[in-house]
């Protein structure tokens, strides 16, 4: 009976220490003193590039100042200048909406990093568009489609017309496209899917970016400058949490009886 006790308590320790290890070892962890700022300063971004846009005058040119000869563009941009197509604009908008979503495939990750993998893709969004708000709000550049005769009129009176750099629709899905394939491949690094949402996520994200220069929205450097921002931010968020090392829990004791024994558990 004395061989059964003792036998029975170290099996229990054994799978209490088991599942405590499995708790703790995390691929991304959250820490306030990073999460924290970082959350701040992507708000404060984004909030204040917003407020200055839709409330000052900031920065906006008048349009009857502006030339709009096609010798002005660069050698390099000049050779897919494009007139404006609402459908093109229209999907290249369907198109980024959908490569936004991709994280979705995170659900089948392990349940324990789900919050940290929701955590991550806010940050790293919110510093997307602030990057790109930002950017826009500093630098006027007009969109390709006003080196033609035909331009979209609404465009125009909503002052968007100066708003070329860089392409916010591709930041924004080179930066989901990025995240998602880090991500999942540092979770599930043996899984079949990686290569399919790697490739899967990345060909979307080209497809936006091709759209916003076909639709006559934006200039190829728009739309370069816009994925490797977008794809700095998507990697790097995920990145640094993936280098935070475990919250210590408060240290605890605890007693518990099951059909293995009596467990005596103390976690730090």
């Amino acid at each position: 009976m004395k061989n059964r006790i003792i036998l029975s308590l170290t099996l229990a320790a054994l799978l209490t220490a088991k599942i405590s290890a499995s708790e703790n070892e995390k691929t991304f962890n959250l820490s306030p003193a990073l999460d924290i700022p970082l959350a701040t300063g992507a708000l404060a971004l984004c909030g204040t590039t917003f407020a200055l846009d839709k409330f000052t005058d900031f920065n906006k040119p008048e349009l009857k100042n502006t030339s709009f000869e096609k010798s002005g563009i660069n050698a390099f941009d000049r050779i897919f200048v494009n007139p404006y197509s609402k459908t093109l604009d229209a999907a290249g908008t369907v198109l980024s909406a959908v490569v936004c979503v991709t994280p979705a495939v995170l659900m089948s990750a392990p349940k324990n990093q789900w919050l940290e993998a929701g955590t991550m893709y806010a940050e790293t969004m919110l510093f997307a568009w602030g990057f790109k708000e930002l950017a826009k709000l500093c630098i006027n550049r007009s969109r390709p489609y006003m080196y033609f005769d035909e331009r979209p009129q609404e465009e125009i009176e909503k002052g968007d017309w100066t708003a070329s750099f860089f392409s916010g629709h591709t930041t924004l899905a080179f930066a989901a496209a990025t995240y998602t394939s880090y991500v999942f491949g540092k979770l599930m690094p043996d899984s079949a899917l990686k290569i399919p949402v790697i490739a899967g996520t990345y060909t979307l994200a080209a497809a936006v970016a091709v759209t916003r220069i076909a639709g006559g929205c934006h200039f190829t450097t728009d739309v370069l400058a816009g994925a490797l921002v977008g794809s700095a931010c998507g990697f790097l968020v995920p990145f640094i949490h993936s280098k935070i090392a475990p919250q210590k829990k408060n240290e605890k004791v605890g007693i518990a009886v099951n059909p293995l024994g009596v467990q005596f558990m103390v976690r730090l």
